[in-house]
């Protein structure tokens, strides 16, 4: 399916128009190199409405000495504004400044301008430290704003994703919160997905989807604090994890959409400690899926574990009990789905990505069809591997073909959603190439299509054979889908290192 997805992908990529996903820059008064008299303010105009990172903005003069200054926004973000003490009369200043996206990504840069210098000399250039090349398009200032100097890009102002070398750590801990949370959320929700409307089993089988569920639930709130602790630092005046608990890291934070994101997931997680709980359902007649028949029993609630009722013997029932799950609380169970899903709307690139409405649509499309696949295949392999190493009947047959279904319907869903993205989130085709977000992409699309390629040979080769019920053919299904599982797992850590890859 993603490898039948690529061409489209590249084709809709040669007509698509930019996008005006990414967080930049759009204009600096005075301009980048630019000659000007007295300076009182200096304004800074960015595409979305950012939050200062770390120091913020830091004025110097041409010496390196510190010149003392104050920012604000009038516009809750957009526009910065920083106000020396004192007007600048003469010399050469530099304001470095640090500003985060909406996603909480930070934009960092160099603004060097002279102030009523009499004698020419040439330009001043970005300094080498400065890697990235620059970022936006020409703009207006605000009313009343009349400029005499260049536009932002014009001068070579040097702007970086990056928060500095010594953020390494930070990084590193942000991306392993990140990949679990991440797992896990996909994991909880796929996995409750998996029980309610796939799995047609044993009680012990609802039992253990429901301690992976809370795990899961312990998951995320692990990979959630570590995200948190990860971006806190980053908005620290530091950059570190040190000063990452300081009110001022916490309170510019709080000011983010990820921020949001966060305390959804810490309360999803404690969704799904507190309604992750499963309960079994007998249920009636042969239940019929393909070429496969299961004999169950009386749809009858059950309230203790003392009702037993036994199913009929067959080809795959072996006289066991068959049971459907039925959660305890549908109503906070479905909330909390809501809330973790919902967290994926406010992070990661697609933040700034529009038009919105196509971005959120797609954004939930892609995240419902992950959680559907990835959490399936997991608890599939999990299943698979219990009932076979306590000797029980796999059932291996049925749950492949019955989860053949939902797996197809959403590897079809996860690939139109992913292309849509795609298309909103790169500016131009040869993004695909030559930025980081772009080549991770690639990484990301090239494991999925090995996933599911692997699913396709599992559908078409391994479950006809299963008909015979011959062990080597359930134990080739049970290695296959441990295969799947592992390459999900890469999926997943590699999504996490795109969340935060730049464009």
């Amino acid at each position: 399916m993603w490898l039948a997805l690529l061409p489209a992908l590249i084709v809709a990529l040669a007509f698509a128009s930019p996008a005006a996903a990414h967080f930049k820059l759009l204009r600096s008064v005075p301009g980048d190199g630019a000659r000007v008299d007295a300076v009182a303010e200096i304004r800074l105009t960015f595409s979305a409405a950012g939050t200062p990172t770390g120091a913020g903005f830091k004025l110097s003069d041409g010496e390196g000495n510190a010149v003392p200054a104050t920012s604000h926004s009038p516009d809750g973000g957009r526009t910065w504004l920083v106000h020396p003490s004192v007007p600048l009369t003469r010399g050469t200043f530099k304001l470095r400044w640090s500003v985060a996206a909406p996603d909480a990504h930070p934009l960092t840069g160099v603004l060097t301008f002279t102030v009523a210098s009499p004698p020419p000399s040439p330009a001043p250039t970005a300094e080498p430290q400065a890697t990235a090349s620059p970022h936006g398009h020409a703009g207006h200032g605000g009313p009343g704003m009349p400029s005499t100097s260049p536009p932002a890009h014009s001068g070579g102002h040097a702007v970086g994703h990056t928060a500095g070398a010594d953020q390494g750590p930070v990084r590193l801990v942000g991306g392993a919160g990140r990949w679990l949370s991440y797992g896990a959320i996909l994991l909880g929700v796929g996995g409750l997905v998996f029980a309610l409307t796939t799995l047609v089993g044993t009680r012990s089988d609802i039992r253990v989807v429901q301690v992976w569920v809370r795990a899961a639930g312990l998951t995320v709130a692990a990979g959630a604090a570590l995200e948190l602790s990860a971006l806190a630092a980053v908005f620290s005046e530091q950059g570190t994890f040190a000063s990452a608990a300081s009110v001022p890291a916490l309170a510019a934070l709080s000011q983010t959409p990820v921020a949001a994101s966060l305390v959804l997931r810490f309360t999803g997680a404690a969704g799904l400690l507190a309604a992750g709980s499963l309960e079994a359902a007998l249920i009636r007649g042969r239940h019929a899926v393909g070429r496969h028949s299961v004999p169950t029993v009386a749809a009858i609630p059950i309230g203790s574990r003392t009702v037993v009722s036994p199913a009929a013997d067959g080809p795959t029932g072996e006289g066991i009990q068959r049971v459907r799950a039925r959660a305890v609380r549908p109503v906070l169970l479905g909330v909390t789905v809501a809330l973790l899903l919902g967290s994926f709307l406010l992070d990661g690139h697609t933040v700034t990505a529009e038009p919105r409405i196509v971005v959120v649509a797609a954004d939930v499309a892609h995240t419902i069809a992950a959680a559907v696949w990835v959490g399936g295949v997991l608890l599939l392999a999990v299943l698979l591997l219990g009932r076979a190493r306590t000797g029980a009947p796999t059932g291996a047959a049925e749950m492949a073909v019955r989860f053949s279904i939902p797996a197809t319907a959403a590897v079809a869903l996860t690939g139109v959603a992913g292309v849509v993205l795609t298309l909103l989130i790169l500016e131009r085709p040869g993004h695909l190439v030559t930025t980081s977000w772009g080549r991770v992409l690639l990484v990301k699309l090239a494991l999925v299509a090995v996933v599911a390629l692997v699913g396709f040979y599992n559908s078409r080769r391994v479950v006809p054979r299963l008909d015979d019920r011959a062990m080597d053919g359930t134990h080739q299904l049970g290695r296959i889908v441990m295969v799947e599982a592992v390459l999900m797992l890469a999926v997943l850590m590699v999504t996490a290192i795109l969340v935060n890859a730049e464009t």
